[in-house]
């Protein structure tokens, strides 16, 4: 049984659902229970069957264990919408009929209706539930008094009118279907002084959907933007649009010259991976040499200008030249005996002198007849007894009297006798040979 097992008398009917579950005809499948040799059996709503052949074998896609189910117990989907309450059950069974009734603030185009069937639902007539209580949002306009209703259906179309101090270019309309309301003649209203400034004229420039006779441009109004000519293209926005406050949604577009990808004289290379012999503002091109022997003379990458020019000229690959000895350096010294010529790109390696530490390098380089590199040894520091007993310190870790310290380390006193005096710390960076003593008295 599925539903109470009860019924109730109120006010002189009978109320609750119920029902038994139906049986199955086994004889025109030629099947018996599997496991009770009855004729009839009862099974409660999700109960298991299982069945054997009583000849023959098993055919078709169903299989011998079964669930009893109610197709029914599912009711159809439909959206703002409830079974009405004279179709209503707590059970249906086959043949059942229901009826869908919208929700508050809906309507149907048609009603829904649906019949139950050994296999399931099954649509009698498909409506739909739409609202068109809630009116289109168009900022200072309402609808006009001639299409005003207390109720929309599908079909019922609507005009807007602007506030005073308001106009609009078009007579703004929406429908009222089953997906809503939908603008037949999409507008807005703007203040009726409001109004954008024509663009300029501009040689090489084709604007398309200026008003005639110098009539003003009003909000909504659309101008399009090309350019004539080849080896041109636009910089900007193609479409502008007047807006409602007058100014134009983008700025008016220029157009720019394209630069024409050059010739390369033999022995140069372009890197660019370049898919066409025009190149636009900003981009650029990237040379080189074949010979590796050859250098680069002038720049090696040029940037397309807005006039449709390169930024530099053409340069061009010349023969490296060699190098005499390399240069010496003060307080240092190569690390392995020179030559007398280098070849272009060579490399000469340096080191400083004991205690003075090396900044830049190591490497001086052969660059087409010149030695680059920058390189220089820093000095050392040196702090003496004479020197401390003149401040009255003594170092604070070391009871030495000469102290060789590199550049850029530190050193730390003490005083040996009174305290520190002046804005000298007690610790002290050696700066290239040259270290500040602090003071004690």
């Amino acid at each position: 049984m599925e539903g109470t097992p009860y019924k109730t008398c109120e006010n002189g009917k009978w109320t609750g659902q119920m029902r038994c579950l139906g049986k199955e005809d086994m004889s025109k499948h030629n099947i018996q229970f599997r496991y009770v040799s009855d004729d009839k059996l009862y099974s409660e709503h999700n109960d298991v069957i299982e069945f054997i052949c009583s000849r023959g074998r098993r055919v078709g896609s169903l299989e011998m264990r079964q669930t009893c189910i109610e197709v029914c117990s599912e009711l159809p989907n439909v959206p703002h919408a409830h079974v009405s309450e004279g179709t209503s059950k707590a059970v249906y069974q086959e043949g059942d009929v229901i009826h869908f009734s919208c929700e508050s603030g809906y309507i149907s185009d048609q009603i829904s209706k649906f019949v139950c069937t050994a296999d399931g639902w099954l649509v009698v007539h498909q409506g739909k539930c739409y609202s068109c209580s809630t009116l289109p949002d168009v900022p200072h306009a309402q609808v006009t008094q001639e299409t005003r209703t207390s109720q929309y259906q599908a079909g019922h179309m609507i005009h807007f009118a602007c506030e005073p101090g308001y106009t609009s270019a078009l007579t703004i309309k929406y429908v009222c279907t089953t997906e809503g309301w939908q603008p037949l003649q999409r507008g807005s209203c703007y203040l009726s002084s409001s109004r954008c400034d024509p663009p300029p004229t501009v040689q090489g420039l084709t604007v398309k959907g200026l008003p005639v006779n110098c009539i003003p441009i009003r909000p909504n109004h659309i101008l399009t933007f090309s350019c004539d000519g080849p080896g041109k293209y636009l910089n900007g926005i193609s479409v502008l649009i007047c807006g409602e406050d007058g100014q134009w949604n983008n700025p008016f577009p220029t157009c720019i010259e394209k630069c024409r990808v050059p010739e390369t004289p033999a022995g140069l290379t372009i890197t660019t991976d370049v898919t066409d012999d025009q190149m636009k503002k900003g981009q650029h091109l990237t040379f080189a040499c074949e010979n590796s022997n050859h250098i680069i003379k002038g720049n090696a990458t040029l940037e397309c200008l807005e006039n449709g020019q390169w930024s530099n000229p053409l340069p061009t690959c010349e023969g490296a030249q060699g190098c005499g000895r390399p240069p010496p350096l003060s307080d240092g010294d190569t690390k392995t005996s020179t030559k007398h010529l280098y070849q272009h790109n060579e490399k000469v390696e340096y080191i400083c002198q004991r205690y003075y530490v090396m900044k830049g390098g190591p490497f001086k380089t052969c660059n087409h007849g010149e030695w680059t590199g920058e390189i220089r040894c820093l000095q050392p520091c040196t702090v003496n007894r004479d020197d401390m007993n003149r401040h009255n310190i003594r170092f604070r870790f070391s009871r030495d009297d000469k102290l060789y310290t590199e550049h850029d380390d530190e050193i730390e006193f003490t005083c040996t006798r009174g305290r520190p005096v002046g804005t000298l710390g007690m610790r002290q960076k050696c700066e290239h040979g040259v270290v500040h003593l602090p003071t004690c008295q």
